[in-house]
């Protein structure tokens, strides 16, 4: 897993994806969805820094397949909060701090 943290004026996002998507582009519709090293950041992250990160941030936007799944046994998100770009999961969380 890739992931970083940008401070907002409204507070922390947190951006986060499977490693192997990072600087891939994706189809939806008209929108193309660059996966950027610039945003998704390049460091890679443990599963306690994922779920840190998740519960410190009051907005995450993540994309990846095993992130997902990973969310779903951890209890943190459900599976209908997923939407699927080119077959890649994709959800996005705001915490109300």
């Amino acid at each position: 897993m890739i992931g970083k943290i940008h401070s907002l004026n409204s507070g922390e996002l947190f951006a986060c994806c499977d490693k192997e998507l990072i600087n891939k582009t994706l189809k939806f519709n008209d929108v193309e969805i660059n996966i950027s090293s610039n945003f998704y950041g390049t460091k890679l992250i443990s599963k306690k820094e994922l779920l840190d990160c998740i519960k410190s941030c009051n907005q995450v936007n993540i994309f990846g397949n095993k992130i997902c799944k990973l969310l779903i046994e951890e209890n943190m998100i459900i599976s209908e909060q997923i939407i699927y770009i080119e077959d890649i999961a994709h959800v996005q969380i705001y915490n109300l701090l």
